[in-house]
């Protein structure tokens, strides 16, 4: 009876359903995402709280990392 052994992990319940890891991997993305969104954040107000010699790359990196971090989560999550 070899030939009708079934390995536990690719047996579902659900036949449109299998079990793979791309479940798992977008919702990393998703964090992924969601992380590099709160550094832009974080940065963005760290930026702007520095007061000697200000230029205006400080005024652009923090939101252009937020901006990516957003993207890459919305795009994750299915807003657009």
């Amino acid at each position: 009876m070899i030939g009708d052994v079934r390995l536990a992990a690719t047996v579902t319940p659900n036949p449109n359903h299998p079990a793979t890891w791309a479940g798992f991997f977008w919702a990393l993305l998703g964090v992924g995402g969601c992380l590099i969104a709160v550094v832009g954040a974080a940065l963005t107000v760290a930026l702007w709280r520095v007061s000697d010699q200000k230029k205006s790359g400080n005024y652009v990196l923090g939101p252009m990392i937020l901006a990516i971090g957003l993207a890459i989560a919305g795009w994750d999550f299915g807003l657009w």
